[in-house]
């Protein structure tokens, strides 16, 4: 599951992953939920290759939007005072669902009706508290729109599902082996249905996969040196894991840590 440190500090935060054999699994990573008690407030959210559906829940309405990924770290402001409800797709799950430029996407914030029609199961959302029910709702809601054959996004899917389980460590020339499709037409169909090349994505997964585990070894007060959480985490070395730090966070493992939980 994608790590987002900063979402799970905010107040009330809960999420549920989607498990193995849910028939939203391999599309939908999860959903979360927290509550905003100002209009000063902001969240830190650092680079997953996920696209997500926010749910605004304010006094004057709802505000649905269509969340792009980032590329680096960047502070939202949390402009609201009310609940926020989520769903987080895994990378490139959401061509499962519509047909969209994901690369436009990055980074950029759209009203969900500019992709998803109006649906009485979505106008639902509006009016539902619990999170059990809002979970129930929308995941019928796209269990309705699923395409009936995946096609490129089957192959996006099968190839997404390859480089996490692998934690950003599997070359694209055996995906390209494995699923018959030359290593140019991939990085096509990953333009297309994620935004970036499963270069770029394998190492989003590496420093996702590298600070989750840096986070759980602090937690536990465990000695760890950084050369071996390097190795342990598919770098070449330690100067390579600080790099990409540098690259997703600014800043190196340890100061990314205190700078998060000051």
């Amino acid at each position: 599951m994608p790590y987002q440190p900063g979402f799970e500090q905010k107040l009330h935060y809960r999420n549920f992953i989607v498990p193995a054999g849910h028939p939203l699994y391999g599309i939908v990573s999860d959903f979360y939920q927290f509550d905003s008690v100002s209009e000063n407030g902001e969240v830190c959210v650092i680079p997953d290759g996920c696209m997500d559906l926010l749910f605004r829940y304010e006094k004057t309405g709802v505000a649905k939007t269509l969340e792009g990924y980032h590329l680096k770290k960047v502070v939202i402001p949390i402009k609201q005072i009310g609940s926020a409800f989520g769903v987080r797709f895994v990378p490139g799950g959401l061509a499962n669902i519509v047909s969209v430029q994901s690369s436009e996407l990055i980074g950029e914030e759209v009203p969900m009706t500019d992709f998803f029609k109006k649906d009485s199961l979505l106008e639902r959302m509006d009016d539902l508290q619990d999170f059990s029910r809002r979970i129930e709702v929308i995941s019928r809601y796209l269990l309705n729109r699923i395409h009936k054959s995946y096609g490129a996004a089957d192959v996006v899917r099968y190839c997404t599902d390859r480089i996490i389980a692998s934690r950003g460590s599997v070359h694209i020339g055996a995906l390209s082996e494995e699923t018959g499709y030359s290593v140019r037409y991939l990085r096509i169909l990953y333009h297309q249905h994620v935004g970036i090349s499963p270069k770029e994505l394998c190492e989003i997964i590496q420093f996702q996969n590298s600070y989750f585990q840096f986070v759980h070894l602090q937690k536990e007060n465990r000695k760890f040196s950084l050369c071996d959480l390097a190795v342990s985490a598919g770098y070449y070395d330690q100067s390579h894991m600080n790099k990409c730090y540098h690259k997703m966070v600014g800043a190196l493992p340890q100061k990314f840590y205190v700078e998060m939980n000051q």
